[in-house]
């Protein structure tokens, strides 16, 4: 059993940043009075930090420790300034230390697409991924920093921590090298590399590093436990002591305690490990692996009974896990259930044996690849495994998506005919089937195929597909039911509710589509990408001062949003609101919005506002053909800067509206503005 390092606050806090240029005079002087207030505490400090601007505010708050009203005052500075980088940067900091991690990781993301580069933003980013139990992806983060920043230490250190908890003890032992080259003198470090490399089969070298670490710390509990796992198999009553050492140290250090147990047991003295376990299981009720551990030493006491009890509820916490099952079937045979036992046995078997998950060496080295990189790749690897064996249904079945997310339509309806004959009938494999051949050939087609999943097995993403096959056939009112008993079946699934606004909408059902969106906000209060659609429904419905009321809320709680910003600007140039549109798009492109439609906008806005800016509008609309060069709109209105700029005329009117619009408000999610 590994014990998961912590994360050190000291990984962290020096990441603040301080504004490049120091404050004025008169404001050094409300500084001082501040800082002198704020040894009395935060209520008594209030009063003058509510005269500074609120940054300098929010980063003496941050600097003393107060990170939540930290966070709150550096929001405030954001609501003013939403493209300020470091006003950005430091308020997902001061959120992470004050727990608000969601909140950190979505002002952090904005602050990365403004300088994609920044080794400081992916640094903190996959520190808050951490915290948010999402370490796969903050190994993504880690990988990227390094490769930015090789010769960063907290970096090659986080790397090498992040690493040993999810398994890839390669990668972490070639981190803790790295980190140990950069700061050699970390006897810490040499623990855990050490640790590191016990767990890589490497036992008399990792022992070695282990021993020679308590040589120097005899009462370092974690380096005591670490040696009792490593001498286990080859010492156990060495690996005993260290185990005691270790918890006369730390009495309530439950991971030595645990090892303690399941050693005891494995020397046949379930006596002795019962203690431990249930010592364990009462302060970690929920963990599955010591539930097990304790059930099995409740067997080998002959008290089936209370085996059965904790074999149950290890049972329910990891249903899939085929060893857990066999234990509870072996349990309840012996409580003379066997009615019961004959269930879990055939679960048992059902499942199969168990798989243990293998991190192969070289995972940090791929996630340092681009996105597109990493995409190439995998899609290689995933054609390389169904041409050496077409009869792997995992294969197949990521072939199938590749195929799907490619538009490949003859392909994957195909692909899915070969899975469905590998796996038998299955609702997701008829569903995939279906929605393959409804692009390939048509809705009369597929909708024989939709009947085939059972009633019981319909999702919510299975009546989304029949609306819009309804739609194609024709047949609306039929298609609105769909959708209807689509948000029946996943009630809290937003992007369903989306994509039924979207269809409602598209289909002229514009009331309807508010009702739902009305819906979906009541049901989730906190998706700033339902608001959004409510407000962008709402202006395609005519009723352009509700949506402009909304997206003025949504700018007060996500002031870092580009999306909300994007929407606002198209809106206002709709309505020939140029200068206020030119500057809600300047934000936009401030805070990470790339799409065509948000610098075609821009680049429009720009340059009929007054005064005429062609400099301005030329370099927008240079951004707009990069990402779209073959777009007849933004080609056109190129040209049309091009003309204002050689004959310093006032520019030529476009030839009607463009279609963005529409297709921005109803095609493309906000993630993609």
């Amino acid at each position: 059993m590994r014990r998961s390092a912590s994360l050190p606050v000291c990984l962290f806090a020096a990441f603040f940043l301080l504004a490049a240029s120091g404050p004025a005079q008169d404001e050094k002087a409300a500084i001082r009075e501040a800082e002198a207030a704020l040894k009395r505490g935060v209520a008594a400090a209030l009063p003058y930090l509510n005269r500074l601007p609120p940054y300098s505010a929010g980063m003496m708050l941050a600097r003393a420790g107060h990170y939540e009203q930290a966070e709150a005052f550096l929001a405030r500075a954001l609501a003013a300034a939403p493209g300020d980088f470091k006003v950005l940067y430091n308020l997902g900091v001061a959120a992470s230390f004050a727990g608000h991690h969601e909140r950190a990781r979505e002002v952090l993301e904005t602050a990365l697409r403004q300088q994609p580069q920044n080794v400081d933003v992916f640094y903190s980013l996959a520190y808050v991924e951490v915290a948010l139990k999402r370490k796969e992806v903050a190994l993504g983060r880690l990988a990227q920093a390094a490769r930015l920043a090789p010769q960063r230490a907290d970096i090659q250190k986080l790397l090498a921590i992040v690493t040993g908890d999810l398994g890839a003890f390669a990668d972490s032992l070639a981190a803790w090298e790295r980190y140990l080259k950069l700061e050699p003198n970390d006897e810490l470090a040499r623990r855990e590399r050490g640790y590191t490399a016990a767990c890589l089969g490497q036992f008399e070298q990792g022992a070695a590093e282990l021993e020679w670490f308590l040589a120097r710390h005899p009462n370092d509990e974690v380096g005591q436990y670490y040696l009792g796992l490593v001498r286990s198999e080859a010492d156990p009553a060495q690996a005993l002591a260290h185990l005691d050492k270790a918890l006369a140290v730390k009495p309530d250090f439950v991971e030595a305690r645990a090892a303690r147990g399941s050693l005891y047991y494995r020397q046949g003295k379930p006596e002795a490990a019962v203690t431990d376990l249930e010592a364990v299981v009462a302060l970690r009720p929920d963990n599955v692996l010591n539930l097990d551990k304790l059930g099995q030493t409740y067997l080998a006491l002959d008290r089936p009974a209370d085996a059965v009890r904790i074999l149950r509820r290890a049972a329910q916490l990891a249903p899939d896990d085929s060893r857990i099952q066999l234990h509870f079937g072996r349990a309840l045979a012996e409580a003379g259930e066997t009615a019961e036992s004959k269930l879990a046995m055939d679960r048992f078997r059902q499942l199969g044996p168990r798989k243990k998950p293998i991190v192969p060496p070289g995972l940090v080295e791929y996630l340092s690849l681009t996105p597109e990189e990493q995409r190439a790749d995998y899609r290689a690897r995933v054609e390389k495994a169904v041409a050496k064996d077409p009869s792997d249904a995992a294969a197949l079945e990521r072939y199938l998506q590749l195929l799907f997310e490619d538009g490949k339509w003859d392909q994957a309806a195909a692909t899915a005919r070969r899975l469905a004959a590998l796996l038998g009938p299955s609702a997701d494999v008829n569903l995939d089937l279906a929605i393959a051949t409804f692009h390939a050939a048509g809705a009369g087609a597929a909708l024989p195929l939709m009947d085939r999943v059972p009633e019981a097995e319909r999702s919510g993403d299975y009546y989304l597909a029949r609306a819009h096959m309804l739609d194609a056939l024709g047949r609306p009112q039929e298609a609105i039911a769909a959708l209807n008993q689509a948000l029946g079946a996943a009630p809290k699934r937003p992007d369903l509710y989306q994509q039924a606004a979207a269809f409602l909408t598209k289909n002229g059902e514009l009331p309807e589509a508010l009702r739902v969106l009305d819906q979906a906000v009541r049901s989730l209060p906190q998706n700033r990408e339902i608001l959004l659609r409510k407000a962008t429904t709402l202006e395609l419905a005519n009723e352009t001062r509700e949506a402009v009321r909304v997206l003025n809320q949504i700018q007060n709680r996500w002031p870092e949003w580009h999306a909300g910003w994007v929407a606002h600007g198209v809106i206002l140039a709709t309505h020939k609101r140029l200068e206020e549109a030119r500057q809600a798009l300047e934000t936009a492109v401030a805070l990470g919005a790339r799409s065509p439609e948000a610098y075609y906008y821009l680049a429009d806005c720009t340059l009929r506002s007054a005064p005429k800016r062609t400099d301005a509008a030329e370099a927008a609309i240079r951004q707009a053909l990069k990402v779209a060069p073959s777009d007849p709109w933004i080609r056109s209105l190129a040209r049309r800067i091009e003309e204002a700029r050689r004959t310093q005329r006032p520019p030529s009117s476009a030839e009607g509206e463009p279609p963005y619009l529409t297709r921005l408000f109803l095609e493309k999610p906000p993630r993609d503005w």
